[in-house]
């Protein structure tokens, strides 16, 4: 268990090399809990490959993870929804062919009981299940005002609500940290402007964040920390004024020199 001064996720001395290239050079980070936490830089600085090191999806070549006090380095993804852990990829990963609510109860499934021989046979835990992870699913879409998507199938709803879609699939997981991979892009300034409302939302239900994210303006709206990379590197990091001001974060972005 964490005290209140620990950080929620703590990120030591990660580094990754593919080939000759080394994608993430010995980058620390900590997010606090109740916190957004956002990591940004130029295209190719890094930032993914940081994400997929801290989601299991990729294994470091040096350093570790914690999450909660714990070490979760190389801990494989699908385990970490249960240990309090979610998070969304670049493009909406959405079932295209299932209703809105439908991709939204898919991430309540770790608090179903009900395995495959009672599915198959309809009996009443399966149902009672499936109907608690609907009306959760509906509670989420009511927070996130996209409930009048809800029998919409994915595939037919507009990229903004796709995207909050994508995140109240993560919140139906019950995480404590929930990670967004670039969750405006592709967004125009309206459902950019929603988006913002959204996470604002998500951090006052008491749910920490780490944002990564191109849209600069999203990012100081919505930012109670920011660490800068740049070649792999952690080049800033400090609150959102302070890094806006780094003159390294504004050679990395305009590349000209401080």
């Amino acid at each position: 268990m964490t005290t209140s001064d620990a950080p929620l996720l703590a990120v030591h001395a990660l580094t990754r090399r593919f080939g000759g290239l080394t994608a993430v050079d010995q980058v620390s980070l900590a997010v606090a809990p109740g916190t957004v936490h956002a990591i940004i830089g130029p295209n190719g600085a890094g930032k993914t490959t940081l994400l997929d090191l801290m989601t299991g999806f990729t294994k470091p070549d040096s350093g570790r993870v914690e999450f909660a006090g714990k070490d979760i380095t190389g801990t494989r993804p699908h385990r970490l929804p249960a240990m309090g852990l979610a998070r969304t990829f670049q493009s909406a990963r959405l079932v295209h062919t299932l209703t809105v609510r439908e991709n939204v109860m898919l991430g309540a499934y770790r608090f179903t009981r009900a395995r495959f021989l009672s599915d198959g046979l309809r009996l009443p835990r399966t149902r009672r299940e499936e109907r608690a992870s609907a009306g959760r699913a509906d509670e989420l879409l009511a927070f996130l005002e996209l409930e009048q998507f809800a029998d919409t199938p994915a595939a037919d709803v507009p990229a903004g609500a796709q995207r909050l879609v994508e995140v109240a699939r993560g919140l139906a997981t019950g995480p404590d940290l929930l990670l967004l991979d670039e969750p405006a892009a592709g967004l125009d300034d309206t459902e950019t402007a929603d988006l913002a409302a959204a996470l604002h939302a998500v951090r006052a239900g008491g749910i920490s964040l780490v944002v990564i994210e191109h849209n600069m303006e999203l990012v100081m709206t919505v930012s109670d920390r920011v660490t800068v990379l740049d070649a792999g590197k952690v080049i800033a990091d400090g609150a959102p004024h302070e890094v806006q001001a780094n003159p390294d974060v504004i050679a990395a972005y305009l590349g000209v020199k401080p």
